[in-house]
């Protein structure tokens, strides 16, 4: 039985996927098994994929119909036979060192799962964010402050599913949602609130990929509203677990993830007044019911943001794209 297992979806990646597996393979760490699921593609992934299985042993195949993401994850989930599991992008690729690393944290501190930070790498201008060496810092933090880092923080680095190793005892929760975009803010947070304890370093060991066409905004449409209903499922998900300051900091996410899904359909889906005008009378609704629970909670900057929202929405567009320029991820 490896002691990890890698599991990479794939689909129309016949570019990009080379490179993944290569970094892969020559891991400084050997005692791991690379699952490749093959998401029904038509561009000749499915034959790399199947290519690099005759090469080595470590390496195993799935070929099925396209599901999505989500199902293809779900099913190297569920065929993994490693002690932890980790999640790779198709076109991303990671550092020699970082299942050593992701390991070795593990051992250190007794935590169920390990994180590393991201590295943005933008196709054909690699050197747009400079690699600078910091100093190395890992810190062993309890499984609620990992989901407060997503819910309070916004911390995309927490959020995504990648970057990090999850023990198998953890599996369970590691189901992603068919059929939606955003599939990650349905399940993180409440993978990190399950472990006991989570090591964080700021080793910058994944490099995640960035292409033209992912850049915010140039194909916005209407399933990435899914990550809205993500957020509203935190706010049962808290008020399930009778977590208030959790629950009171989803419900502030949720509210300010509602004003920026209305500046970016009103200003890429300009047809769409009915979903504009629908987030609008969402986003009136939750605040009347939320804002006497939000005061206290909420800063100085949170604050003007609601009431320029409400009282001057050319205003509050023209504030949100120089916000979304400055942090793209939200």
């Amino acid at each position: 039985m490896p002691v990890i297992s890698v599991i990479v979806p794939v689909y129309q990646v016949k570019a990009y996927l080379p490179s993944c597996i290569e970094s892969i393979l020559t891991q400084t760490f050997p005692d791991f098994e690379l699952i490749l699921i093959d998401d029904g593609s038509t561009d000749g992934s499915g034959e790399i994929c199947d290519k690099y299985a005759k090469k080595d042993q470590r390496v195993t195949v799935i070929h099925q119909d396209n599901g999505g993401l989500s199902v293809a994850r779900n099913t190297g989930i569920s065929v993994a036979k490693g002690e932890y599991y980790t999640l790779i992008d198709s076109d991303d690729t990671i550092h020699p060192d970082f299942l050593k690393a992701l390991y070795q944290d593990i051992l250190a501190s007794g935590a169920e799962i390990s994180v590393c930070e991201m590295q943005y790498v933008w196709e054909n201008q690699v050197n747009r964010k400079a690699f600078h060496p910091v100093p190395e810092k890992t810190e062993c933090i309890d499984g609620r402050e990992a989901a407060a880092r997503i819910v309070r923080d916004n911390s995309r680095n927490m959020i995504v599913a990648v970057c990090k190793l999850y023990h198998r005892r953890l599996s369970p929760f590691l189901h992603y949602p068919e059929g939606k975009l955003n599939e990650d803010e349905f399940v993180t947070y409440r993978v990190f609130y399950e472990a006991e304890k989570v090591s964080v370093s700021n080793r910058k060991y994944y490099y995640y990929l960035q292409h033209g066409s992912s850049i915010m905004g140039t194909s916005y449409h209407e399933r990435r509203l899914d990550k809205l209903e993500a957020l509203k499922e935190a706010i049962s998900f808290f008020e399930a677990k009778q977590d208030i300051p959790l629950m009171k900091a989803a419900q502030k996410r949720y509210l300010l993830n509602l004003q920026i899904a209305w500046y970016q359909v009103n200003r890429y889906m300009k047809e769409r007044k009915d979903l504009k005008n629908r987030l609008q009378d969402d986003h009136r609704l939750f605040y009347q019911q939320a804002i006497s629970n939000l005061k206290g909670s909420l800063s100085l900057i949170d604050r003007a943001c609601l009431l320029t929202f409400r009282i001057h929405p050319k205003l509050y567009s023209i504030l949100a794209r120089i916000y979304l320029k400055l942090f793209p991820d939200c």
